[in-house]
């Protein structure tokens, strides 16, 4: 049987892989359209079907300002005088030279077109837009491991910053994703360092599956050679499929979903090369995006002996590239986890035992999410503000055994930058790498420890002994600590500073009454 038969088989079983359900968004409209342009743009739609629910608005001057989707539009406009007026809608039909909302993913109801492209297609596309709509909920958040916020102070925004429908906000410790808006995008579970937002339909796992029986089913028909095209749903691969029989295509709903953790487990399914197809329709962000997941994967794969070529993006009828290497291994039988970061281990893990990589760890481009935290033991105080700040909970606290003390945990490791940003006292650096070797990167090591300081009136410990040298040097010499013994009570605990202050006559100035507290 030959590849193409083999290819047959593959894609069949692809297909067999049942999708875990997910919720749907429900949209109602009656149908309304707002029609927005200057006075000549909005005398085209006087060839516009009668049926159309239309109502035209004219714009000189001033703002404009849209807000909603499908079925619940609100517009406010304002003219050169400063008059305003607000409008409600079902949908937008914006005939401006340039777009109202200049989003790569304006939202659902929302059209643009230069009054000359009012033709029967877009015509017949607004007359149906009266009804009850749904799509699927696309995305799962889970706030607990968001590296959004730490401290109060805004760590991480990649999700915000990738997203081409602008459907993610800010609010507070957390985000927040309007799920009218979300269009399925994908570029916020690519980017998201901790795999908190992740895609919803088709789930990391299902894709998994379905990408492991296909490579799984092309071998035992005898397929050799195996490219996997990621493409998306609305393009289609008839040119490639017919210019090479190797070519096994993946649709996705969007391409911006396709990260390092399903290239990566592609190689350890058995793929000889993983292509990303981004047509016309992949928004530049999102192509971005994915030169950047690229590059990391290129970094992780040239120890292994594979180059860039083995996993390239292409736009749409670009030639695949030629490889000097073959990637004959024996495939991962694993599933997939759900967690992105997992994955990309499992994945990792699989291929590093049987291409035995040359180096135990590789520098990754910032802003990769794997690495190490440094900590520079003279300006650390073991204040654990790090450890409180960090989401992943690659720092943590290790001072249970009596011992002052930060241990770290590479492969928690987000390289967030949130205990860069909490440290008061700027001892935290991080640096983006991998480490090939899975015990190595799991296990926990010291990155600082001191001796506990014990209270020189009871003896008992109570804060690392870096801590105290420092207060003692930036106290001495402030008016409130002006005797010695004022300044020897830094050395105390919290029990025996207050009784000192008690006794002593000259703490505060005969002012205090154990009794009455402070007189009057």
């Amino acid at each position: 049987m030959g590849n193409s038969d083999a290819r047959q088989q593959a894609l069949e079983a692809r297909d067999r892989a049942p999708l875990e359900a997910t919720d749907l968004i429900r949209y109602r409209s009656a149908g309304h359209i707002l029609a927005l342009g200057d006075e000549a743009a909005l005398e085209h739609c006087d060839g516009l079907p009668a049926e159309i629910d239309i109502e035209r608005v004219p714009l000189a001057g001033g703002s404009v300002a849209i807000d909603g989707y499908l079925g619940a539009f609100s517009v406010g406009v304002s003219d050169a005088h400063g008059n305003e007026a607000s409008y409600r809608a079902d949908a937008i039909l914006d005939l401006n030279p340039q777009p109202l909302l200049a989003r790569e993913m304006p939202p659902p109801g929302y059209y643009h077109a230069l009054p000359e492209q009012l033709n029967a297609e877009l015509a017949g596309e607004l007359e149906s837009l009266a009804g009850e709509f749904e799509k699927p909920r696309y995305f799962d958040y889970d706030a607990s491991i968001c590296a959004h916020s730490a401290n109060g102070r805004t760590v991480c925004s990649a999700c915000i910053d990738a997203c081409p429908a602008e459907a993610i906000a800010s609010i507070g410790d957390r985000i927040e994703v309007d799920a009218n808006l979300c269009q399925g995008g994908g570029s916020c579970a690519m980017v998201c360092p901790s795999g908190a937002i992740r895609y919803r339909y088709p789930n990391l796992r299902d894709n998994g599956k379905r990408l492991r029986d296909m490579l799984a089913a092309y071998r035992e028909h005898g397929g050799s050679e195996p490219v996997v095209l990621f493409h998306a749903e609305s393009w289609a691969p008839d040119a490639y499929l017919d210019a090479y029989d190797n070519l096994l295509p993946f649709a996705v709903e969007e391409l911006g979903s396709v990260g390092m953790d399903l290239c990566l487990s592609a190689f350890a399914y058995g793929a000889a090369q993983v292509m990303l197809l981004a047509d016309e329709a992949v928004p530049a962000s999102t192509r971005d995006n994915l030169r950047g997941q690229l590059g990391w994967l290129h970094a992780l794969l040239g120890p292994l002996g594979l180059g860039s070529a083995h996993a390239c993006l292409l736009a749409a009828d670009e030639p695949l590239p030629a490889v000097d290497a073959t990637l004959n291994i024996e495939p991962s039988v694993l599933d997939m986890p759900l967690l992105k970061r997992n994955a990309i281990y499992q994945a990792l893990d699989h291929l590093a035992s049987r291409l035995q990589p040359a180096v135990d760890e590789v520098e990754l481009p910032a802003p990769a999410p794997f690495g190490e935290a440094l900590i520079d033991p003279g300006k650390c105080t073991l204040c654990m503000a790090c450890v409180g700040a960090c989401p992943g909970r690659a720092l943590q606290d290790g001072s249970n055994r009596d011992v002052p003390e930060v241990f770290f945990v590479e492969s928690n490791c987000l390289q967030c930058g949130a205990c860069v940003q909490t440290c008061p006292e700027d001892a935290v650096t991080l640096r983006p790498r991998l480490l090939f070797d899975r015990e190595h990167r799991n296990r926990a090591r010291s990155l600082n420890s001191d001796l506990p300081f014990a209270c020189i009136s009871c003896g008992k410990p109570f804060a690392s002994t870096s801590v105290i040298n420092k207060m003692q040097d930036k106290l001495k010499g402030h008016y409130m600590f002006g005797s010695q013994r004022a300044l020897d009570r830094l050395k105390m605990c919290e029990d025996c500073r207050v009784a000192d202050i008690v006794d002593d006559p000259e703490a505060l100035g005969g002012q205090f009454d154990p009794l009455k507290g402070f007189r009057q």
